[in-house]
């Protein structure tokens, strides 16, 4: 691989110039940022993407006298331009941070006493390995957790994992998109994207892409949601960003979206309004749907959730109208409660029915590279691969029982359920766990029951934490190492295809402040330590994209200078005939392809058992009687409580990630409690009082804002604050975390972590 070398050394000088970047930099208590540390250096622009939630949207950097002075969107990606959201602009504000970590650290004082010694990372590598063997010969390997938020990082993570010999590898996903992953996995065999720049009708669940924004997706959002084409419905209990651009708003009752989309499929089954044809050619299981939705009427969901039965009459015909041009939104996590599954399963069944897939404005699968080199019969875009894509993971068993027949049966072994940890640990059972390496994960503020989860931490005999801030959860660990912020990192090509194919490449900007070092260069180190290392086939980021790109120097350099590419592919819809005809008349050799009317639709395929889109699944009948296909299910998440506490995400923070960083901070330093003023008046409570949001699983301060955009027996808090740690100076003892009052308790099915929960509000 002698051009390996060649290009190697072309991406170091593209994408690695030298800065000046704080080899003076002496560590304050916690290692933390000196003020001095930009002595002067290049002046440039830097193409790649973002890490400020998980978005990952592609930016451009402006670096002037070596620091990062300005971000905007990448206009390489046509769905971006120079569109930022203010998280990803405020990047810079989190790198030269003065509470920052910097330095590797070693706990001194009792766990969480907050008393540390600063050392070299090649001290904290040699402690790291020597209690690892420890723990391995006595335990076995299987006692170490680890975990990180889904991307590159998760990757890197994962692969160690499974060389050191773990089965417990667990990802932020069963506190957040669990649900939809496993019913697309279900309905589909895998998951869908959303074309909403030509839907004529959509129907939205709570979907928030105007405070979570994904800058490409919400653009399309905005641009329909402003479009007398499209007509915007949204069902969310509170007043959201995304409900004040909508035609209509209804304030459903937290935990009830199911009835309401049953109530749709009544209509469409008893008035014969859905694609007959496509559901008699791809789907299997309409007459159990028929069965099931046969007393969901519109009258009986008005009594649970509070929606007129006039209203969903006429919703189901407008939908049907517009079909297949709509899309019934499954939303990211919003209402989140026990019947989660079951509603998202609906909402995806009831997409079926309209018959939209893969045409425009409905639904479709990623095209991806390979897909369209063989529809097209040459190649018209490179297929990437996986360096370690030799590593298998571990099949023993996991304790959360992961894929084993049980509770989390459809569970990924990839991702595993954050909530069965504290269990696991206290409990010793199915075996001992000693030690937890994570990256990029605080779930002492993310996961429910934080309390349970802290008792269970201080059962470990070691916690290795790395992150950019002293986090709640770093407070807990044995050792801390300094995260590289994404501005920091070179890493590898990530697909990011939509309706044609195209890559992106995170390219580091600056070089890391006090060469704080990424979490590859981490597990590394500790392979090398612990004898492991031989089992990688590449020895640094450079060698790891090269692999990837299988020598491709072209997409490389595209990639190091653009951070996006493209390759000018139409974009195709296998069932839109003017996309068909695009693609065709640009490559002819496709012809062959056509169905005999002139369509893809042959190159559906459906991952299922049955091989098609299945709306009533014989495994999950097996396995979870009566979930078989979309029914009734119990929809009460206050559980005797006179309110519900719901929550979701801001434009300016992600999740327990940013409060702390000074922009952001300074934009939003707390989250006070939404009360509906009938509510107010009733609990004898007024703007800016302080009372206490309590139920059987905690008890936790909040600030009262008294609004109408939520409804009177419903509470919402944005998620993220009531921070602990005193380390995060701008962020501690503000606001109310929610995760102290959340269960342990699972959703069925898809094991979710149910975040809407029924509490009392009592004066503080």
């Amino acid at each position: 691989m002698s051009s390996t070398y060649s290009r190697r050394d072309f991406l170091k000088t593209t994408s690695c110039t030298a800065i000046i970047a704080g080899s003076s930099c002496m560590a304050a208590k916690l290692g933390s940022l000196d003020n001095n540390i930009i002595n002067g250096g290049v002046t440039k622009s830097v193409n790649t993407y973002c890490e400020m939630c998980s978005s990952r949207c592609q930016i451009e950097c402006k670096v002037v006298d070596g620091k990062v002075s300005f971000i905007e969107g990448n206009k390489h990606s046509k769905g971006m331009s120079t569109s930022v959201c203010a998280r990803g602009a405020s990047g810079h504000s989190q790198l030269y941070d003065n509470q920052r970590l910097v330095k590797p650290m070693i706990r001194v004082g009792k766990r969480g006493e907050d008393k540390w010694m600063v050392v070299s990372y090649e001290k904290a590598y040699d402690f790291i390995a020597e209690k690892l063997k420890k723990i391995t010969d006595e335990y076995g390997a299987k006692a170490t957790l680890f975990s990180s938020k889904t991307g590159e990082n998760f990757n890197h993570i994962a692969t160690f994992a499974n060389i050191f010999g773990s089965p417990n590898i667990f990802s932020h996903v069963s506190t957040c998109p669990i649900t939809y992953d496993i019913a697309f996995e279900h309905t589909y065999g895998g998951k869908l994207k959303r074309d909403f720049s030509n839907a004529k009708y959509i129907l939205n669940f709570g979907h928030n892409l105007f405070e979570g924004i994904a800058v490409s997706k919400t653009k399309k959002l905005a641009h329909a949601a402003n479009s007398e084409k499209t007509k915007l419905v949204v069902l969310d209990p509170r007043f959201s960003v995304v409900a004040s651009k909508a035609d209509e708003w209804y304030p459903v009752k937290p935990g009830t979206d199911l009835a309401f989309v049953l109530s749709l499929i009544h209509v469409w089954l008893r008035d014969g309004k859905y694609d007959k044809e496509f559901v008699e050619k791809y789907t299997i299981g309409i007459e159990k749907l028929i069965e099931s939705t046969k007393d969901t009427t519109p009258k009986w969901q008005e009594q649970i959730t509070g929606i007129k039965a006039e209203v969903a009459e006429r919703v189901a015909n407008e939908i049907y109208k517009a079909a297949p041009n709509c899309i019934i939104d499954w939303g990211h996590k919003t209402t989140t409660g026990a019947s989660e599954y079951q509603k998202t399963r609906a909402i995806l069944v009831a997409n079926v029915l309209m018959g939209n897939l893969e045409k425009a404005g409905g639904l479709f699968f990623g095209k991806k590279a390979k897909s369209v080199n063989k529809i097209a019969n040459m190649d018209i875009a490179p297929v990437i691969t996986n360096p370690d894509g030799h590593i298998k993971y571990i099949q023993e068993e996991r304790i959360d029982h992961a894929t084993q027949k049980g509770a989390n049966v459809f569970v990924s072994r990839k991702m595993g359920v954050l909530m069965d940890i504290p269990d696991a640990i206290l409990s010793q059972k199915p075996y001992p766990v000693k030690a937890w390496i994570m990256t990029r994960t605080n779930p002492l503020i993310t996961v429910a029951n934080s309390q349970k989860m802290k008792k269970a931490m201080e059962k470990l005999d070691l916690i290795v934490v790395n992150d950019v801030y002293m986090s709640e959860t770093a407070m807990m660990a044995d050792v801390v190492l300094p995260e590289a912020t994404y501005l920091e990192r070179d890493e590898g090509i990530a697909d990011v295809s939509s309706m044609a194919p195209a890559y992106m490449m995170r390219n580091k900007v600056v070089d890391p402040i006090n060469k704080t070092q990424t979490i590859s260069e981490i597990l590394r180190a500790l392979a090398k330590r612990l004898d492991l290392d031989s089992n990688y086939k590449w020895q640094t980021v450079t060698n790891f994209r090269v692999q990837q790109a299988k020598g491709n120097s072209e997409l490389l350099e595209k990639l190091a200078k653009d951070g996006y590419v493209s390759f000018g592919v139409p974009s195709l819809l296998y069932r839109e005939k003017s996309y068909v005809d695009n693609f065709v008349k640009k490559y002819p050799s496709a012809a062959s392809n056509l169905d005999s009317d002139g369509l893809f639709a042959n190159m559906l395929k459906f991952k299922t058992p049955s091989g098609k889109i299945e709306i009533f699944s014989e495994e999950v009948e097996e396995n979870f009687p009566g979930y078989g296909v979309p029914a009734k299910h119990d929809t009460d998440v206050a559980k005797g409580y006179p309110y519900i506490i719901t929550s979701g995400k801001t434009a300016l923070h992600t999740n327990g990630h940013t409060q702390n960083i000074p922009f952001l901070n300074m934009l939003m330093s707390d989250n006070p409690v939404w009360v509906n003023p009938l509510t107010a008046k009733k609990e004898n409570i007024k703007n800016g009082d302080l009372i206490y949001l309590e139920n059987n699983i905690g008890k936790e301060k909040a600030t009262v804002f008294v609004t109408e955009a939520i409804r009177p027996d419903t509470l919402f808090v944005y998620m993220g604050f009531g921070r602990e740690s005193e380390e995060l100076k701008r962020a501690n003892g503000k606001g109310t975390s929610q995760s102290k009052l959340l269960s342990l308790d699972k959703g069925p099915v898809c094991s979710t972590m149910i975040t809407n929960i029924g509490v009392k509000i009592t004066k503080a």
